[in-house]
């Protein structure tokens, strides 16, 4: 299974914001730069992620974002179920297929699908930030930690 760059940014979002202490606000222009990826893009996520409860938001000089819910609460295939979408992996409904009704394909990658979730869903970001993942992204934060932020979301 491929995910879409919008979940693959997703998810490097909310390993960063789990990486940094609890309750500190950082930039998306931050973050992005970080990564090395697109502002508009990584904003467009972070409204997504806001949106879905994953993460708070605010605007202004003080603005920016942080991690909503504790990172041993975030399990990464619930992320990814929800951003995602289950049961997309082909698209059957789309046009007449002669197969419909009478092929096994669909039900094997929709089982294959559902695997893939559930054993994502056996890691939270907190698992994921024990490792060297989490050193990693602390030493990206860099000067973060500290709860401060450039103005702006």
């Amino acid at each position: 299974m491929r995910l879409s760059l919008y979940t693959d940014l997703s998810l490097r979002l909310l390993l960063y914001l789990a990486a940094m202490e609890a309750g500190a606000w950082t930039t998306t222009p931050a973050v992005a730069r970080a990564f090395g990826v697109s502002l508009h893009h990584l904003q467009k996520v972070a409204r997504g992620l806001t949106g879905a409860g994953y993460i708070e938001a605010r605007q202004g000089r003080a603005g920016g974002v942080r991690l909503a819910r504790p990172p041993a609460e975030v399990r990464l295939g619930a992320v990814v179920a929800e951003l995602e979408g289950l049961g997309c992996l082909v698209e059957c409904a789309r046009g007449p297929c002669p197969l419909a009704g009478r092929c096994l394909l669909k039900h094997a990658l929709d089982a294959a699908e559902r695997s893939f979730v559930r054993e994502l869903d056996r890691f939270t970001l907190a698992d994921v930030l024990a490792g060297p993942t989490g050193a990693a992204l602390r030493e990206m934060i860099g000067g973060e930690v500290d709860g401060t932020a450039e103005p702006g979301l």
